[in-house]
């Protein structure tokens, strides 16, 4: 016995001191990580016990479109808040100091996101999400932050979008199918000011309005046919955050009196007409007559808006015809005209 002694003796102070594991304290909750966040369900209130050593605890939701999200609750000690998107990238922050109820409101795109909560203690928050109907559904993946993927409007129809945290610009896309005259109306409910820019096919710009939070306006510019893009931007970035509504009206210019109009006889008993060019026709109608009121015996032609003459035949011969033009313009498969021209008349003797 005592030879067994003397050597757990030796073994020992060969070994050196065997050191005390200390006790691991991990902590209760799971969601300590954004692989382990725990699922929100909206308008539930969710506990967490916290300590200054294990202070993180991390949550995740899914929305399908752009929204106010309002986080609310009380923090025991000092509480912050953090958002971050699908990649882990921050994109807000706040929080509070010591025994104080919070509440945050913050707009996003529709997306994955995880939220962060660092506390000192114990506290409690709650997660509600409000869609705010957007007329093109945004997430981070799939916008309309660029011309690219500017989102294709029409005219004369309204139309909401929303700024966010993480999205400070609305490209929108629309055509106009011939010159004329653009009524431009928009509420802007954000935060702050918000600018309206309108860019032609170029990019070259043709009109911007700057909007003050919660005010309407209504503009009107003119504008040739062809392709434009509208732009609605944040005048400051990461401010000017909500909702707004506008719609583009349009009314056609109609196209400018035919002038210089000219009638001839020519032999082989031919009318020969001419006239100057209107700028922005997409045609002419013209109308000759025996009698200058043109209530009967009349004919129509319809002509390109390249040309600036045109040749009658088969006229009789002793007749006096009068002739008059108009301007057209065609806007959605309608023709819209212009005044007529004057009256000219020639007799055919030819």
């Amino acid at each position: 016995m005592a030879a067994l002694l003397t050597l757990a003796m030796v073994f020992t102070t060969w070994l050196g001191e065997v050191p005390v594991k200390a006790d691991v304290v991990l902590p209760s909750a799971t969601n300590t990580s954004f692989d382990t966040a725990r699922k929100v369900t909206f308008g539930s209130s969710m506990s967490e016990s916290t300590t200054g050593e294990d202070n993180l605890r991390y949550y995740k939701f899914t929305v399908n479109q752009a929204g106010n999200l309002v986080i609310r609750g009380h923090g025991d000690e000092h509480f912050g808040v953090t958002l971050y998107d699908a990649d882990h990238t921050k994109i807000w922050y706040d929080g509070i100091w010591y025994n104080n109820d919070y509440s945050y409101s913050v707009y996003i795109t529709g997306g994955t996101y995880y939220v962060e909560a660092k506390a000192d203690a114990s506290y409690r928050m709650t997660i509600v999400y409000n869609s705010l109907s957007e007329s093109f559904k945004e997430t981070q993946d799939k916008n309309n932050d660029m011309t690219g993927t500017a989102s294709k409007i029409a005219l004369k129809k309204k139309y909401k979008g929303v700024l966010t945290i993480n999205d400070g610009i609305d490209y929108y896309k629309f055509s106009v199918p011939a010159k004329g005259k653009i009524s431009f109306s928009t509420t802007n409910a954000t935060s702050d000011y918000v600018r309206y820019k309108f860019y032609d096919k170029n990019l070259n710009e043709v009109y911007n309005v700057l909007l003050r939070s919660g005010n309407k306006a209504s503009e009107m510019f003119d504008i040739t046919s062809g392709t434009y893009y509208l732009a609605v931007v944040q005048n400051t970035p990461g401010s000017g955050i909500g909702s707004y509504n506008f719609a583009i009206d349009y009314s056609v210019k109609t196209p400018a009196k035919v002038s210089g109009v000219k009638v001839k006889n020519t032999s082989g008993k031919k009318l020969n007409v001419q006239w100057k060019k209107v700028s922005g026709a997409s045609g002419y109608e013209l109308q000759y007559a025996t009698k200058s009121n043109f209530k009967s015996g009349v004919s129509k032609k319809d002509l390109s808006s390249k040309k600036t003459s045109a040749t009658y035949t088969k006229l009789k011969k002793g007749k006096t015809y009068y002739v008059r033009m108009r301007a057209y313009v065609k806007v959605n498969g309608k023709k819209v005209y212009g005044s007529w021209s004057s009256k000219p008349s020639v007799k055919i003797k030819k």
